[in-house]
């Protein structure tokens, strides 16, 4: 478990990375609208919501280790692609194929669950969570302060520090040993994408795809829109960014590392998912009134954006292994992979329409309409909590 988790911040090092500089790059080096820099971002959730039923399925065949290890291997040449790049054409190609090759979070979530015992799956999606604000830690803080070294475009460096992270985590994964007690015995099965998902959505794992796509359409908003509300609002650059960003990280390793188990253990994985969507809502609140001057302390910008930010982050970072670990002892043990897979494409689609959208919504006239609009999609994901399914907390369900 602690190689897996050493892999999983390895490779959301990579990732995080990007942020800091992404807006630059293609805002102000390029000159280009951020509807373009959102479609950017949006192609590389596409290609992830794609990729993460077929890697979740194809790690139920032929193992969860070799699956990781190709993705990771591909991770690595479109990051060094993207870096190598300075036309758009080659960026969006460059963020389609890494994004196929990071569609292994299913796989890697079935990874851990195969490792733990029901009764803490909730704990270990919560160090999964913490692994990745690790990589969030460390990943835009890198990105931000390695953004002007090297005297290329702003996203080289960056990229080609991605690159290197996904190698090494690829040769960790290659040293991981395989879970106690040997590998499952999967059943075999030829049915075709859309029979699984007519599947899902007949089984008690349906509500959990519909908040999971609601809960990443409304974080897309934060995800797309944040960087500019940094840019327009406290002047930030990339390396300002970077370090709020390494807060964001903080945040998030401080309620998934220690806070998760003792939310769900008081309110259970439901309960904890409510909660979460609560204080999302609240932080996308008041981010919007924020940018349209309506918070007290407008001499204190800075201390403003850190509550809001909180706010955010605690939200989400409870909200999303709650989902993981109720789905994972919902779904039977040999068919694991193949329902982590769909419940994130669904949270991949999710990013899709939100990414597609936050662009337009931006360029209408500012960062509210796209945190407005998030707080309303977080509404709606709070309406469909009753009707998830409370898994039992003595064993899998399937």
């Amino acid at each position: 478990m602690p190689v897996l988790l050493l892999i999983v911040g390895m490779n959301f090092i990579g990732v995080g990375a990007l942020i800091p500089v992404l807006p630059y790059t293609v805002i102000e080096t390029l000159g280009l609208p951020a509807s373009v820099m959102t479609l950017l971002l949006a192609s590389y959730a596409f290609a992830m919501f794609i990729a993460n039923p077929i890697q979740g399925r194809l790690s139920d065949h032929f193992g969860r280790r070799k699956v990781l290890s190709v993705s990771l291997l591909v991770g690595a040449a479109a990051n060094l692609w993207f870096a190598l790049s300075a036309d758009i054409v080659s960026m969006f190609a460059a963020r389609l194929i890494g994004g196929f090759a990071a569609g292994n979070t299913g796989v890697i979530q079935a990874m851990i669950a195969d490792r733990s015992p029901p009764e803490r799956r909730a704990q270990y999606m919560g160090l999964l969570g913490a692994a990745i604000g690790v990589g969030f830690v460390a990943g835009p803080a890198l990105g931000g302060l390695l953004a002007d070294v090297g005297g290329g475009p702003v996203h080289r460096t960056p990229f080609l520090l991605a690159a290197g992270f996904s190698l090494v985590a690829l040769v960790m994964t290659s040293r991981m040993k395989a879970p106690e007690g040997g590998r499952i015995q999967l059943t075999r099965s030829d049915d075709g994408m859309a029979v699984r998902v007519r599947s899902l959505l007949r089984s008690p794992l349906a509500p959990y795809a519909l908040v999971s796509l609601a809960l990443n359409l409304s974080f897309a908003q934060v995800e797309a829109s944040f960087v500019l509300v940094l840019r327009d609002y406290l002047g930030f650059g990339a390396r300002e960014t970077g370090w709020l960003f390494a807060y964001v990280g903080v945040c998030i390793i401080l309620v998934q590392a220690v806070l998760i188990r003792h939310v769900v253990g008081r309110f259970g994985e439901v309960g904890a998912t409510g909660i979460g969507g609560a204080l999302l809502i609240l932080g996308q609140v008041l981010t919007v009134l924020l940018v349209l001057g309506l918070l007290p302390g407008n001499d204190a910008r800075l201390a403003q954006m850190l509550v809001v930010t909180t706010s955010i982050c605690f939200g989400y970072a409870i909200a999303t292994p709650a989902i993981s670990s109720a789905a994972s002892m919902l779904a039977g043990a040999t068919t694991m992979g193949g329902s982590l897979g769909l419940i994130q494409g669904f949270g991949s689609l999710g990013q899709v329409i939100g990414l597609v959208v936050a662009g337009p919504l931006y360029d209408l006239g500012g960062s509210q309409y796209p945190f407005g609009f998030g707080g309303a999609v977080t509404l709606a994901m709070l309406l469909l909590v009753p009707y998830l399914t409370r898994p039992s907390r003595t064993g899998d369900s399937g």
